[in-house]
């Protein structure tokens, strides 16, 4: 999806984010980074809310494993604790993007920016519900609470989680705290 060089300007971009704020993410600063000149940038990006843009799309893109990894379960108790482990996992190992990604005030300013995220943020949310949903049909996740709402449990849960994880300067292991919450939050959902 992105040539190499535009890989390099979305994770060059994502650093100095999350080091320094979007503030000082600016295309002088991001070439200078990178080691290219300012006209080399515009080549691969129009503007700084491309980059924007590619970083969000980037994110997506990094998201990806931990649903096609959902697909491989037949249980959806299984789907939904390989979602959440596979999530904590990929973001543990990619502390500067989540710590971007999971600071929405970087993308307010903009609409367009913010109307992807909230897409992207409710096609996960639909494919959990519906999850959810198969598994209280099958009577396998309690019934008592809307599959709205348990997803509303689970995403909130995470994004709790990681953002204690970036602003505590990560001193625990993400994917470690991910299994211990899966484990307890199992225990509240599931069918006896």
């Amino acid at each position: 999806m992105f040539s190499k060089r535009q890989q390099q300007i979305i994770e060059t971009a994502i650093k100095i984010i999350a080091k320094n704020g979007i503030q000082n993410l600016t295309t002088k600063n991001l070439a200078n980074e990178i080691g290219i000149s300012e006209p080399a940038l515009y080549r691969h990006f129009n503007n700084k809310r491309e980059i924007l843009e590619g970083i969000i799309k980037y994110f997506k893109i990094m998201m990806n494993p931990a649903f096609d990894k959902m697909e491989e379960a037949e249980k959806p108790i299984q789907q939904i604790e390989i979602f959440v482990v596979t999530l904590l996992k990929i973001l543990n190992s990619n502390c500067d993007c989540a710590r971007v990604i999971f600071s929405e005030s970087n993308f307010q300013n903009e609409e367009v920016l913010i109307n992807s995220i909230n897409i992207m943020m409710n096609k996960s949310q639909q494919k959990l519900i519906a999850i959810i949903a198969k598994g209280q049909e099958l009577k396998e996740i309690q019934a008592g609470v809307s599959s709205l709402n348990i997803s509303r449990i689970i995403i909130g849960s995470i994004r709790f989680i990681v953002v204690q994880w970036t602003m505590s300067g990560m001193i625990f292991n993400l994917e470690t705290e991910g299994k211990q919450f899966w484990s307890d939050l199992r225990k509240i959902i599931k069918v006896n």
